[in-house]
């Protein structure tokens, strides 16, 4: 599995990856969410490891971010609170396990081989469709009507976020916070012409326009047996 780490206990950090490695784990070690963004991990990985008392933003917040945004992925929260009210309250936020600090190593893997049996086959394809429209993800490509589109990586990340959110209108900011991790509307004009540039890569020349603008809310992607009031 590919794991990634957020813990700023260095020598925990370090401890933990030697214990996951020793088991074929490929791990990736962050001091902090901020370090989590800028790498653009969660993409890539299988299983998140999270501490929740950690420098800058904290571990609570990132989780809730991680949910809101879609992902899917399965997270295991480490923390030295050990509230019952506390553990209730996180599952109910999103996460899929949480081990109290301190605790023993063989639980740990116990733990994360319990959530790969869970999620086993859960894994989310590299082909994402919408009508003639089927998107690869790794590839940042698509192809509709018999004819490749090639797109930039923020294109395709645009495009991937409005395609796991079908039928369903997403605002600028949510945009912003998933693909280019700001929140600022000072940003917003970028959302647009990244949108505009989209448009007329998969929807110029095609009767039927998947990519939405809903006026006051945001974009959507918008299937063939769906309304067409909106333009």
């Amino acid at each position: 599995m590919n794991i990634l780490l957020i813990e700023d206990e260095s020598k925990l950090s370090l401890f933990l990856k030697r214990v996951l490695e020793s088991k074929n784990h490929t791990v990736t070690c962050c001091e902090s969410v901020e370090a989590a963004r800028r790498g653009n991990f969660i993409e890539s990985s299988d299983l998140l490891i999270l501490d929740l008392m950690l420098p800058g933003e904290s571990g609570r917040s990132f989780l809730q971010y991680i949910r809101k945004m879609g992902h899917t992925l399965p997270i295991l929260v480490l923390s030295a609170k050990d509230f019952v009210a506390t553990k209730i309250s996180l599952l109910e936020e999103g996460a899929d396990d949480y081990l109290t600090k301190p605790f023993n190593a063989d639980e740990l893997l116990a733990r994360i081989h319990a959530l790969k049996r869970r999620y086993a086959g859960k894994k989310i394809s590299n082909e994402l469709k919408v009508d003639d429209l089927t998107f690869y993800r790794k590839q940042n490509r698509a192809r509709r009507g018999g004819k490749d589109i090639f797109l930039t990586k923020k294109e395709a990340d645009v495009l991937s976020f409005l395609i796991s959110h079908r039928g369903k209108a997403v605002q600028n900011e949510d945009i912003l916070a998933k693909v280019w991790h700001t929140k600022t509307d000072y940003h917003s004009n970028v959302v647009q012409a990244t949108i505009r540039r989209l448009r007329k890569k998969v929807d110029e020349g095609f009767r039927h326009k998947l990519i939405r603008n809903i006026h006051g809310v945001g974009y959507m992607i918008v299937a063939s047996d769906k309304s067409e009031d909106d333009t």
